[in-house]
């Protein structure tokens, strides 16, 4: 690729770029399009009846959160393509965000002098982050949408505070930045860290001088506004108090750091992807001495690397911000989801491609990025294959978390809604040894024994 930068070379080189990510987005991702609805895409979408119209959709605006969302899974229902028809639109946004990952790369590449020499640097990274099966959750998964189309808003919001320091333009700054966080807020509401991000991209990516603060008082005034918005909801209102009842604070950070480092190894090693994983609850904070070694050791590294290797700094704070504070103000019941990695990935995918191309410059580093794409296209080809139906999925998922009683509940109904009765008594008997309280298993265990009963004939 030619190193000169004039306008017309960006543009070409911007072009062919874009269609390197769609051929590998489209074959990478062909076979999602044949997946079903799988278990909240019925909660979200298939019954739920705001989002079945846009009269419905309207009415429902001053009811709820992720108003953006729904519109698009209300664009999605009217179009009447099925399933296919949500899966190609989970595919578009995947792509355009691959996008953003490369124009994001491409300024980072471009202020460390460093890297500038580093020819196709950025496409590569953009490459392996649509590739990363890590990612599949996020894309393949109908209603990991919230996650991918929060993280669309969420990085084109940072492009344009890019663009507007850049070119001193308040236009960007103080109007297309926030209107780009706004979005991701009414997408998804753990883009609050949005402002943060900021600070972050400040540091390693642009130059931080005095007067940045100035540069995004918008955003954090949205913040601002956005943070008594959810202070005043009653749905969040009583989630928050359902969360403070969940867990002591040393217990919860000593839960929530475990994930995050179960995510991390997840994005590393992507070979037992889990769409229901089963986490460990801690109460104290030495109950996972190994998770605080292990995060210790990750936070010295970014501090010792900050000059030498800033993109490996970039990566891990980044990492952590995605994955930490907001979880430790909220706990989740289910501790860690791999489609929370699709937002914390790309500069991990930064930093993985610069230490692979500064560490192999002897021999051609194009043929180990290359091996690593064409391995992690093989990978998401195959996690595609477990979504093509719900009883699929869930045998992968009971082979991964056996002891998880939710997991043997989702696949006994698969199971019933299959008609295969036997099998799915067996999964809700398993479940129920599990976790004998658990209600949606004794219920679909009760119903399965009247149907059973009502299948007899009368004496």
């Amino acid at each position: 690729m030619s190193h000169s930068n004039t306008p017309a070379n960006r543009i070409e080189r911007g072009w062919e770029a874009f269609g390197w990510l769609t051929l590998a987005v489209l074959l990478a991702y062909a076979n999602a399009l044949f997946a079903v609805f799988q278990f909240d895409d019925y909660k979200v979408i298939v019954y739920q009846e705001g989002v079945h119209s846009w009269r419905t959709w309207l009415a429902g605006l001053g009811h709820g959160i992720r108003a953006l969302l729904k519109a698009s899974y209300t664009l999605d229902w009217t179009l009447s393509w099925g399933a296919t028809g949500f899966h190609l639109s989970n595919l578009l946004i995947h792509l355009v965000t691959c996008w953003l990952v490369y124009l994001l790369s491409q300024h980072f590449i471009s202020r460390h002098e460093r890297l500038r020499p580093i020819s196709s640097l950025a496409i590569l990274i953009a490459l392996l982050f649509a590739l990363h099966p890590a990612n599949t959750e996020a894309v393949t998964y109908i209603s990991g949408r919230s996650t991918s189309l929060m993280s669309l808003f969420y990085l084109a919001g940072l492009l344009s505070y890019t663009q507007g320091r850049l070119q001193k333009n308040r236009l960007w700054l103080h109007v297309m930045t926030p209107l780009c966080f706004a979005a991701a807020l009414l997408t998804k509401e753990t883009a609050v860290t949005f402002p943060f991000a900021l600070l972050l991209w400040e540091r390693f990516a642009i130059k931080p001088e005095p007067a940045m603060y100035a540069r995004q008082w918008s955003s954090w005034l949205l913040l601002l506004f956005a943070a008594l918005f959810f202070l005043f909801s009653d749905s969040y209102q009583s989630q928050m108090l359902r969360s403070a009842n969940f867990n002591t604070v040393d217990g919860n950070f000593a839960t929530q750091l475990a994930g995050a480092l179960w995510l991390l190894k997840q994005w590393l090693f992507p070979f037992w992807l889990n769409i229901d994983p089963d986490h460990p609850i801690y109460h104290k904070l030495l109950d996972a001495p190994l998770s605080l070694g292990i995060s210790l050791l990750l936070l010295a590294t970014s501090w010792r690397a900050r000059r030498t290797r800033p993109w490996l700094s970039f990566a891990l704070v980044w990492a952590l911000l995605q994955l930490m504070p907001l979880y430790l103000l909220l706990p989740r019941m289910d501790v860690a989801n791999e489609r929370q990695l699709y937002l914390a990935a790309w500069p991990l995918c930064l930093a993985l491609c610069i230490e692979i191309a500064i560490r192999f410059q002897r021999i051609p580093f194009l043929s180990v990025l290359i091996t690593l794409l064409f391995a992690c296209s093989l990978l998401t080809i195959q996690r595609n294959q477990d979504y093509r139906s719900e009883i699929a999925l869930w045998e992968d998922t009971v082979q991964k978390s056996p002891g998880k009683a939710r997991v043997h509940n989702n696949l006994g109904h698969a199971y019933l809604l299959d008609g295969r009765d036997e099998d799915a008594r067996q999964e809700f008997e398993s479940a129920l040894r599990i976790d004998p309280q658990h209600a949606e298993a004794f219920a679909n265990l009760q119903k399965l024994k009247n149907k059973k009963a009502g299948a007899m004939p009368r004496p």
